[in-house]
């Protein structure tokens, strides 16, 4: 029995020590196969881009991760051949713009505390607006002006986001360097960066193969020609919002801030930039505006800097992780103002999510259809109530002499004066944007909306002359 014991005991010992034994020589092994579950970052990536882009309904999407010295992930979905299609960019251009801005401040040409008089003579309120105050939309300029009716409407200090600051800018960089916004940038910019697929003009856009684009009507991506600025009275000019380029290019680009500027401009210039002259905005998630740039803090494990960009026929979006020395470019070609691009930009934030080691927000397959036809039903309920309006004149006609006279008046004044001027205020009350840009970037709800307070509207007329007829004969 004490034989049994001891050799018990020694079995116990003997499989304790080959326990403490295959748990130190698993521990190096895990080790070495750490590098390949980063290496896994990049396939889960590209998984879950497949399934946002398909879930999402995106036609074409390009997207680049690079570090300080490399490409790291670069991949096009959809009807995208490669990462060296252009895409233009919205107001990811403003950063290029900034850029510009600070070289010229570099070279002392430009004081970012000066009036914009001194190089603009003739601007509204220009002895009022200092170049810094463009920089960081403080110059208190309204968010729908442009460059031919703008003047100060806002508190200055106060972040309004503006593209006629920008525009302003590009005026300011072409007057300040005596050419043209895209010879100045081209010579400045693009060429020592070696972005051959990156454009200032429509021309060079499409000679170097910029994407057809698409906007949305009613849930169904529609092929359209693409807008260009074709004067200085465009909401949105090309130094806001205007630049073309690939997701490849982006990525150098982006490469120049993880390196400190590679001479184009200083490493101080790009802390001032992203954050020496921040100013803080309260949002859903609130955020930081720099130069061209936006730095998000809180929920996030570490800043990121960000901008994206929207125009008729696309979006972009481009970040920086500073802390992790990465930086990220998504583009896609196409303008879903209520749905898809909201989609974009949180397959934008994913691939964020995803480096900094959380799970991105998931887009599901119904996901795009529920979301459309909840919209679909709104705008359908109110283009039938017009269409009713005409329809039921006929009835009108019968049943005229049944109702009281003030009945009849009141219902006429609430339905067919009342309701399609509230139809009309819908987007200017409610989405503080004008008809004008609802007409470019939501044209289906522009498109509802006119026609129903027309339809509103005329059967309201045609309804008074036959009351005022009817009156008549009595």
């Amino acid at each position: 029995m004490i034989i049994n014991r001891k050799i018990l005991l020694a079995c116990i010992v003997c499989l304790s020590i080959a326990c403490l034994f295959n748990i130190c020589c698993t521990q190096p092994v895990y080790a070495e196969t750490a590098p390949a579950t980063e290496a896994d970052i990049y396939s889960d990536i590209d998984a879950y881009l497949q399934s946002g882009v398909k879930n999402a309904h995106i036609p074409s999407l390009s997207v680049t991760i690079v570090d300080k010295d490399k490409v790291l992930f670069s991949q096009s979905y959809g009807n995208c051949e490669n990462c060296d299609t252009l895409f233009l960019l919205g107001s990811v251009s403003k950063s290029f713009t900034a850029v510009c801005i600070m070289q010229l401040a570099e070279q002392g040409k430009i004081d970012l505390n000066a009036n914009i008089s001194t190089y603009l003579p003739t601007a509204t309120d220009g002895d009022k607006i200092t170049v810094r105050q463009l920089l960081n939309h403080t110059s208190g300029l309204g968010e729908h002006q442009t460059i031919k009716n703008y003047k100060i409407i806002n508190q200055q200090g106060t972040h309004n986001y503006a593209n006629v600051n920008y525009s302003l800018l590009g005026e300011i960089i072409e007057t300040v360097s005596g050419k043209s916004y895209n010879d100045y940038i081209t010579e400045n910019l693009f060429e020592p960066l070696q972005l051959s697929n990156t454009a200032a003009t429509l021309d060079k856009s499409i000679k170097n193969g910029l994407i057809d684009g698409y906007t949305n009507y009613w849930g169904f991506h529609i092929k359209s020609k693409h807008k260009y600025p074709s004067s200085k009275n465009d909401w949105i000019t090309v130094s806001a919002g205007y630049i073309s380029s690939s997701a490849n290019d982006l990525g150098k680009y982006l490469q120049m801030y993880l390196n400190g500027g590679q001479g184009i401009i200083s490493k101080q210039s790009i802390d001032t930039m992203f954050y020496g002259d921040t100013v803080y905005v309260y949002d859903d998630v609130p955020y930081w505006y720099g130069y061209g740039w936006t730095t998000v803090k809180e929920p996030l494990s570490e800043p990121v800097l960000r901008h994206s960009g929207l125009i008729e026929t696309g979006t972009s979006c481009i970040f920086v992780l500073p802390e992790s020395d990465i930086a990220i470019a998504v583009t896609a070609n196409v303008n879903d103002y209520f749905v898809t691009n909201e989609m974009m930009d949180s397959l934008g934030w994913g691939v964020v999510l995803m480096l900094l080691g959380s799970s991105p927000n998931e887009i599901t397959g119904n996901e795009y259809v529920l979301s459309h036809i909840r919209i679909d039903l709104i705008m359908l309920v109110v283009l039938t109530v017009a269409v009713l309006s005409i329809c039921l004149i006929p009835k009108y006609i019968k049943i005229i002499n049944r109702r009281k006279r003030l009945l009849t008046v009141l219902l006429l004044i609430a339905f067919h004066l009342i309701l399609p001027i509230f139809i009309l205020m819908l987007v200017p009350i409610f989405f503080a944007t004008p008809l004008w840009v609802a007409k470019a970037f939501v044209p289906d709800v522009f498109i509802t909306v006119i026609i129903s307070s027309t339809l509103l509207f005329v059967s309201g007329l045609i309804k008074s002359i036959i009351l005022y007829k009817n009156i008549l004969n009595k």
